[in-house]
Formats: C-alpha cells, sequence, structure tokens
C-alpha cells in the first residue's frame, strides 16, 4: 500500500504541465487509495473509471496470488490505457505455472473471453495459457475440473483435452455422459474420427442415455459402424422419443425393415408396464396411423401415466366416442384439452347430445377453464341456445343464467357459426330481443348480437 501511495506521489511530483481535470484524477486517486483496508477492494478498484486508480491497482494485485486477482487481471489486458494493459500482463506471467493451475482453472470464463476482445492481440497470451493447461503434469487437474465445468469452459476444456493428443475411452465415456448437452455433441463428433472397433462401444453406452438431441445424432453416428443394424433399428422405431423414431422410419426402408410389421408384433405380446415403453409403442402407432388391439386401448386409457392416457386418447376412432366422453374426466387437464382436441373434429351432430349432458350435470363443478373448453365445443349460437334452455331450469338460477348470457354477448365480436341455420339464428335473436325489452338482459348486450 505505501509503495502504491508513493508511486502516485512521485507521479504527481513531476515536473510537468498537466490540466485541472488530470490535477483531479490525482487527487481523486490518492483520497480513494488512502482508505483501501482489503484485497477485494483493491479487485473492485482495478475496473474505476479513473486511470490512475486502475493503475494503482493493479500494481497492487501484482503482489497478490489469488484467483480473485488473476480474474481482475485478466480483465485488465484489455484495459484502454496501455500502462495498465502493460502492468496486468507482466502480473499475469507468475500465474502462467502449475502451481497457480486452480487459480487459472477459476478464471477460465474471463480467459476465454478475452479472445474476442480486439482492443490488443491477445493470441501470445492465450496461446501460452492453453499450452500449460495441456500439459501433461495439468492433465489430471484439467480432466477433474472438466466434469464440473458447464457451457463455453466445459467446451474449452474438452478441446484442450482432446486437442493434439489421442482421446482415451475414459475421456470420450465422461464427455457423452456429461452434463452439458455441447460436450455430449462434441464427443460425439469425436467419436466419429475413431475407429469402429473402438467407436462403437462408447456410441452404443451413450444411445441408452437420455437426451434425444445427443442420442439422434449418436443413432445417425453408428448406424454406418454396424455390420446388422436390424436390432438397434427395430428397438428405435419402438423408442419413447419422437425424434429417434423419426430417424428410424426414415432408416428402416433402407436396411429393409417394415416399420408396421415392427409395430405389429409388438402389438400381439402383452401390454407393457413402464412409461417409456407405451410412449414408444402408442407414438410409433400414431405416426403409422394403426389402431390398438382392444386391451391394449383400454389399458393405455387408464394407465397411471398421464402422458400415456393423452397420447392413448388420441389414437380413439370415430366409433370410439364414448371413450372419448369418459375420458374428460381424466384428473389430468393436458389429458382434457386433449380430449377436447379430439372431439373438436368430430361433426356436431355426433357429440351434441352427450356435451349438453356433460353441462348439464356438471356446469358448476367444472373448473372455468374445463367449463370453457367443453362449451365452446359447441357452434356459437349453439352456445346461446344451451344458455336460453336453461333459462327454464328453475327460476332459483334464473339470474344466473341470465348473467352468462349477458357474458356470452360481451364476448361476441364476429359471429362464426356454418352449423345453425337461418331460421334458428332468427328464433334466438327473437328470443334475446324479448329478454332485452324486458329488462331481463342489457339491451347494449342485444344490440352487440343482432346488429
Amino acid at each position: 500500500m505505501n509503495t502504491v501511495r508513493e508511486w502516485l506521489q512521485r507521479l504527481k511530483g513531476k515536473p510537468v504541465t498537466v490540466s485541472s481535470r488530470e490535477q483531479y484524477r490525482w487527487n481523486e486517486a490518492l483520497e480513494l487509495l488512502g482508505h483501501v483496508e482489503s484485497d477485494s477492494s483493491w479487485v473492485e478498484l482495478s475496473s474505476h473509471c479513473n486511470g490512475f486508480i486502475r493503475e494503482a491497482a493493479v500494481r497492487e494485485l501484482c503482489s497478490h496470488s489469488s484467483p480473485e486477482a488473476l480474474v481482475a487481471l485478466i480483465q485488465r489486458l484489455n484495459d484502454w490505457v496501455p500502462q495498465v494493459r502493460d502492468l496486468a500482463a507482466n502480473g499475469l506471467q507468475s500465474y502462467l505455472s502449475p502451481s497457480h493451475a486452480m487459480s487459472l482453472l477459476a478464471a477460465l470464463e474471463p480467459l476465454i473471453a478475452l479472445a474476442g476482445q480486439r482492443r490488443v492481440d491477445h493470441s501470445p497470451t492465450l496461446k501460452t495459457a492453453r499450452t500449460l493447461l495441456q500439459s501433461s503434469e495439468m492433465r489430471d487437474t484439467v480432466y477433474a475440473n472438466f466434469l464440473a465445468r458447464q457451457g463455453k469452459t466445459a467446451r474449452y476444456l474438452f478441446e484442450l483435452l482432446i486437442e493434439n493428443q489421442t482421446a482415451s475411452d475414459m475421456l470420450l465415456s465422461s464427455a457423452l455422459a456429461h452434463r452439458e448437452l455441447t460436450v455430449r455433441l462434441m464427443a460425439v463428433s469425436a467419436c466419429q474420427a475413431l475407429p469402429t472397433a473402438r467407436a462403437m462401444p462408447l456410441l452404443l453406452e451413450a444411445l441408452s442415455r437420455p437426451g434425444a438431441k445427443v442420442r439422434v445424432r449418436v443413432l445417425h453416428a453408428l448406424l454406418p459402424m454396424l455390420d446388422d443394424p436390424t436390432p438397434v433399428l427395430r428397438n428405435a422405431l419402438l423408442d419413447a422419443s419422437p425424434a429417434i423414431r423419426n430417424l428410424a422410419r426414415w432408416a428402416a426402408p433402407r436396411h429393409n425393415i417394415n416399420a408396421l410389421v415392427v409395430l405389429t408384433a409388438q402389438l400381439n405380446q402383452e401390454p407393457p408396464t413402464g412409461k417409456r415403453d407405451w410412449l414408444g409403442c402408442l407414438g410409433l402407432a400414431a405416426e403409422l396411423g394403426a389402431e390398438l388391439p382392444e386391451r391394449w386401448r383400454i389399458e393405455a386409457l387408464h394407465s397411471p401415466y398421464a402422458t400415456v392416457r393423452q397420447l392413448a386418447v388420441r389414437l380413439l376412432r370415430d366409433e370410439q366416442l364414448h371413450e372419448l366422453f369418459e375420458a374428460l374426466d381424466d384428473p389430468s387437464d393436458n389429458v382434457f384439452f386433449a380430449v377436447v382436441a379430439q372431439l373438436g373434429k368430430q361433426p356436431w351432430a355426433f357429440i351434441a347430445v352427450e356435451i349438453g349432458r356433460k353441462l348439464d350435470r356438471d356446469w358448476h363443478e367444472l373448473s372455468t377453464a374445463r367449463r370453457q373448453g367443453i362449451f365452446q365445443l359447441q357452434p356459437a349460437w349453439q352456445q346461446l341456445a344451451y344458455l336460453v334452455r336453461r333459462l327454464d331450469t328453475g327460476a332459483a338460477e334464473r339470474v344466473f343464467w341470465l348473467d352468462q348470457i349477458d357474458l356470452w354477448c360481451d364476448r361476441q365480436y364476429q359471429i362464426v357459426d356454418p352449423v345453425t341455420t337461418g331460421s334458428a339464428r332468427a328464433v334466438l335473436v327473437e328470443e334475446l330481443r324479448h329478454l332485452a325489452e324486458n329488462g331481463l338482459i342489457r339491451s347494449d348486450s342485444f344490440a352487440r348480437v343482432a346488429g
């Protein structure tokens, strides 16, 4: 600290002509640096807007060895003041040795960011750091650090470990199981450059791990290596991942495999118990437009897994409407809205009676989202017809249903209804006119619909 103050005092005492602004900055530096109490304060001051303060902070940090000091020095390598950059570069040299390996690894993010900074040429510094991290005595330390990293630093360390060296099976196996997705993808590409005998076991192991994006890349890399890809493709056709199934369906004809035959053979067996097995079979059936055997259909609709039930209702055909209506009571909202989507594809005449019964029975018990989902299955004018009909259910609820008619009118903008006939619409408009004239609904509600 005294050294820094003495440096500033000597600098101030030089016989040069300075502007009042520069004099102000010298004084500011002397005042601020007189109250520094810890190393963390020096790190903060290294990014101060006053160049004298930054230079003083970098001088002080050069005499300290810590990961925090190293990060600050790396950031100052791109400083806009040449003296600060030179000081930071000199201070960095002491860290470029195996004894400071952990500090260097802790400062990887700013070191990587330095490659994108162009104020000066940082390539010599980056090359020196890269050479150190690639040295044989650093390899185990770098490998252990790589396993715990994510994002850019994980990718950087993986490149270091495989660059200019023969990648070990242990490294590639770890990379294929790494928590960073992009590292796993890089490892697949690295495996493709290996001899088939080495690559196949690694890729087969990776194929069994979760993560569809990587598994698709693995399967694509693996197929040309296999003498007989039939077993792998058969399993892939029944995979829970749609992406894997799509690739398998693309590759299957090229290897004389009929996806429908594979599915039929599976459907002739006992229904599965696991969720992923269900999703694979039902997914392939949906993609091929195949019908499920009755036992499979019943078990799928009553599966403990909501995603299985959701996929099962999408496979129901027109003649299985009663099962769709039963599924409206499913506790899962995802399943419920999948049912509503399926019912929405049906002609109104096929579902009108059951929709009316469901609303009559459960209107008040249904959640708002579910009630609206079912209610909107009706064509627009049929919605009004339903509400008008409910006015006759009793005086106690008449006010409630009149409010619902007002709300329905408020929601209308441009009524599109290709189902309700013109005469039926006219009757409904007259009903609204009568209600408005008797003050039972707002006149502006009637005008909104009638106009």
